[in-house]
């Protein structure tokens, strides 16, 4: 008799599913989604300064592409501030994208039938690229690797990512070699 109470019990238990209702489940989704909704401004700050760093390295990477291409091919090698994809802007406005090129009249701007290596997108709207005055127009590299202006003074700059409203920037700096790092800076003032 035990054993038809056992397999009676068994069965009444069997017969129900088990899980969660449909109450519970909405209850736990109105949570997760609040948890979310709270995490969503954290993340896109996240989001912002990472792509402000990547912008950065960018610029970063194009400099060590420069100055490596300077010593592959024996020439000078130069960066601009982009007009188009194809010009120079002696203005400067490197916001707008800078172009990486073979400057063989050394002349820091890009002519017809010199070699173009790289054309660099333009810095996101919500981003400001601002620059030190001694590379206003063009940075440049020799053909042993070090920067130089074109009358063959050295050449040292910055330039300097930030997003307004935002206490934390990345600056690019090259030395007076030419070789570039990398380092997190406190704008003042993001224009």
């Amino acid at each position: 008799m035990r054993h038809a109470t056992f397999s009676t019990l068994s069965r009444a238990h069997s017969g129900r599913a088990q899980g969660f209702t449909l109450l519970e489940a909405l209850v736990v989704l109105g949570l997760l989604g609040i948890l979310v909704a709270l995490a969503a401004p954290t993340l896109s700050g996240v989001r912002e300064r990472h792509q402000l760093q990547a912008q950065a390295e960018g610029f970063l990477d194009s400099l060590v592409l420069a100055r490596s291409e300077a010593l592959r091919r024996q020439q000078r090698v130069t960066l601009c501030a982009k007009a188009s994809d194809s010009a120079c802007d002696a203005q400067g406005p490197w916001q707008q994208g800078w172009l990486v090129f073979a400057d063989a009249n050394d002349n820091a701007l890009l002519d017809p039938g010199e070699v173009l290596i790289e054309v660099h997108a333009p810095v996101p709207t919500a981003m400001r690229l601002t620059v030190s005055n001694t590379v206003r127009a063009y940075f440049s590299y020799g053909a042993e690797g070090r920067s130089a202006t074109l009358n063959g003074a050295f050449m040292a700059g910055t330039w300097s990512f930030c997003r307004p409203g935002s206490d934390a920037g990345w600056q690019v700096v090259s030395n007076a070699l030419g070789k570039p790092r990398l380092q997190k800076y406190s704008p003042q003032d993001c224009p």
